[in-house]
């Protein structure tokens, strides 16, 4: 079990608390995506779907959850691809190697933007303030000896859909060439659907905005990555 906390943009704990968002002006969703359902394909959200959303301003548990978590899913995925440039063969494999790092470190820093925005600036002003990262009066934990809020989130890798175990990222670490190429496609393609997963649940039940274009944002992205790791094994 891991403990996350979000200092100097390291995520190892997450602490404090929040207030609504309500009195900003709703961001403008394009391209939302309606999650089906159970074994529906998910859809474009229509307009009455997207405005309802805009209307429901702040955050949730689910926001909050899905960003704790996809930092260190993406962090994972980081310390996949920086193993690339020494032991991939295809280029093709190098070049998706880049492009994921390339997407998923801004992403990393977007997301823990929103989380400072969110949760630790409001805290720091008001860390008396009862909707500690989204989370109702009931759900509050306290500081020994104190009456700060806290919101302990506990994340555990196999919480994670997709996670690489240690083992399989010393395989990947050790392997070369050819080898190293298909577990890299196996290992991140199964990574990527496990954030696609984590994000198609997000905006099913999450609340925030910016949070939803972010997940949905992910999902096209990895879906297309999907794609061509698949096609760079294909073209043997």
């Amino acid at each position: 079990m891991r403990r996350l906390a979000l200092a100097a943009g390291t995520v190892l704990a997450l602490l404090g608390a929040s207030a609504c968002t309500g009195e900003d002006e709703p961001q403008e969703s394009a391209n939302v995506i309606a999650p089906g359902a159970p074994g529906e394909s998910s859809s474009p959200a229509t307009a009455d779907q997207i405005a309802a959303l805009a209307e429901e301003q702040g955050h949730n548990e689910a926001d909050v959850f899905y960003l704790v978590k996809m930092i260190e899913h993406h962090a994972q995925a980081l310390e996949m691809t920086d193993l690339a440039p020494e032991r991939h063969e295809r280029d093709g494999i190098g070049g998706i190697a880049e492009r994921i790092s390339a997407a998923q470190e801004p992403e990393i820093t977007a997301m823990e933007g929103w989380l400072e925005e969110n949760v630790f600036g409001p805290a720091r002003e008001n860390p008396a303030h009862q909707n500690f990262c989204g989370l109702g009066e009931d759900a509050a934990h306290h500081e020994e000896g104190g009456d700060v809020p806290r919101c302990d989130l506990q994340v555990d890798h196999e919480d994670m859909p997709g996670m690489v175990s240690e083992e399989d990222m010393e395989r990947l670490a050790a392997a070369e060439g050819d080898d190293f190429d298909h577990l890299f496609v196996e290992l991140m393609t199964a990574h990527h659907q496990g954030a696609v997963e984590m994000a198609e649940e997000v905006l099913e039940f999450g609340k925030d905005q910016t949070v939803m274009k972010m997940a949905n944002d992910l999902i096209a992205e990895q879906n297309v990555e999907i794609d061509r790791m698949k096609a760079v094994l294909e073209d043997e």
